[in-house]
């Protein structure tokens, strides 16, 4: 058995419990599709992105993808801007106003977050807290092993 199994069976728990707890009051995105949710989710991170290279990320065919995109540009959302080198390419970037939503929605997930971790004993509490650090630069190594295989495609 693996020595980290604990902590990947963790951390998918948490992922699929916090959007279905802390993220129960209306927003934006509780109507979206999830399609658009991982969408604005990959483009958020990684803004910049091609359909095709959004679509391979995320395991979508692009036209399933177009579709996304298309719903997510006439709300106000995402923006399609040309690429500077090829003008063939069209290249995916979140709006202002879509990432201050997201801004909002990460603020009241974390004041949220902080009702449950009152709950938990004082000694959870602070190693969560100081866990932080450490699960942000999991994330990022996980994005970048993420975008190297794509690349590898």
């Amino acid at each position: 058995m693996s020595a980290s199994l604990p902590l990947a069976n963790a951390l998918r728990d948490i992922s699929w419990l916090l959007p279905r707890t802390l993220g129960q009051a209306p927003s934006p995105t509780a109507a979206m599709p999830r399609s658009e949710v991982e969408v604005m989710r990959l483009l958020v991170r990684r803004p910049g992105l091609s359909v095709n290279e959004a679509a391979a990320e995320l395991g979508l065919q692009p036209p399933n993808l177009s579709t996304a995109v298309r719903a997510l540009v006439a709300r106000g959302e995402l923006e399609r801007r040309p690429d500077p080198d090829d003008g063939r390419i069209v290249r995916l970037h979140p709006t202002e106003k879509a990432l201050a939503v997201r801004a909002a929605q990460e603020l009241a997930w974390g004041r949220a977050l902080d009702h449950v971790l009152a709950e938990l004993e004082p000694g959870d509490h602070e190693r969560l807290l100081a866990a932080a650090p450490a699960l942000a630069a999991l994330v990022a190594a996980l994005a970048e092993q993420a975008e190297q295989a794509e690349q590898a495609e």
